[in-house]
């Protein structure tokens, strides 16, 4: 979920835009048929109180694509939307029309559904939601006074390959939360799991206040072999060690999960030295290298851990 602010009038309004279930992969929804559903609050920030009467006008875009761009309504403030991921080329919106509005309405126990390629694929969507009205359904806000806010969901893209790792056909599954993983393969020498993402160094992108910038990576490292062997890990990205912000999931009997949680300013870092080294070319690929050491972020069983205590941001 993610939450934004912006002025309406002289009132403070935050958006709550939160996804149900909060973690939602390719896998669930093809293989399970999840219908995530997404919720829209608009609240005062002083009173914690919803607003009422409240139209949005929400576009929702991936990889600069346009998906879906309607109006929809909700007389008690909060809009929910149900997704039903469809390798579709368009996305059809049912609901409830309001006949003056000509806005999708919705209720908690009653949402519009959207269907079509959104959240078919993994990475990034833009959710791009603006108020039209509030308090009275029948008084627009003046176009230059109406709140904008600009958000992001991450759907995670998993990919699982066999490998050949001590001379052994191991199963290993990756998870990226930000956008399409590849080339996976494993490095005897200094006995690796790597992989490759496509990312968009542009500093301009990156330093923009609205983009937080979080990338999550996940990687499934199967127990009783010699990568799990010293229970514990190192991790790079880019070749910079990224260690201290491993988080290493030892719960499961069957498999050490490990999460690499780069938050912004490491993200900058990367970025920063990758231009450097590629003549300010900004689109490339960003690598990830994740390989056993006693020195790591440990694997603890009926929970996580990490070295070092970090705050947790929406995906972007």
């Amino acid at each position: 979920m993610e939450q934004l602010s912006a002025s309406l009038g002289d009132r403070k309004a935050d958006l709550l835009i939160k996804m149900n279930p909060p973690i939602v992969t390719t896998e669930t929804i093809k293989d399970l048929g999840q219908r995530p559903t997404v919720e829209f609050k608009l609240f005062d920030s002083n009173t914690n109180q919803t607003f009422k009467e409240v139209t949005y006008f929400i576009t929702i875009k991936k990889d600069g694509k346009t998906l879906l761009s309607d109006w929809f309504f909700n007389p008690d403030g909060d809009l929910y939307i149900e997704m039903q991921p469809k390798n579709q080329n368009r996305i059809s919106v049912y609901g409830e029309l309001d006949p003056i509005l000509n806005a999708y309405a919705s209720r908690a126990n009653s949402p519009v559904v959207a269907s079509g390629p959104v959240f078919y694929e993994g990475g990034l969507y833009n959710f791009i939601v603006r108020i039209v009205t509030v308090d009275f359904s029948r008084t627009i806000i003046p176009d230059d006074q109406q709140p904008e806010f600009d958000s992001w969901l991450s759907i995670g893209a998993s990919k699982t390959v066999n490998l050949d790792i001590d001379g052994k056909s191991t199963l290993t599954k990756v998870t990226s939360y930000y956008d399409e993983i590849g080339n996976i393969t494993y490095n005897k020498n200094t006995n690796s799991i790597n992989f490759t993402m496509p990312f968009n160094y542009d500093l301009k992108r990156l330093n923009d206040p609205k983009n937080t910038v979080f990338v999550h990576q996940e990687v499934d490292v199967p127990k009783l072999s010699i990568l799990s062997a010293d229970g514990a890990y190192k991790g790079f990205a880019n070749g910079k060690d990224v260690t201290n912000v491993l988080m290493v999931d030892g719960n499961n009997q069957t498999k050490d999960v490990v999460h690499f949680m780069m938050t912004k300013p490491i993200v900058l870092q990367i970025a920063n030295d990758y231009l450097k080294n590629n003549d300010n070319k900004t689109d490339g690929m960003m690598t990830f290298s994740l390989m056993p050491s006693k020195n790591g972020s440990m694997a603890m069983g009926g929970g996580t851990a990490m070295n070092h205590t970090m705050s947790m941001m929406p995906p972007m």
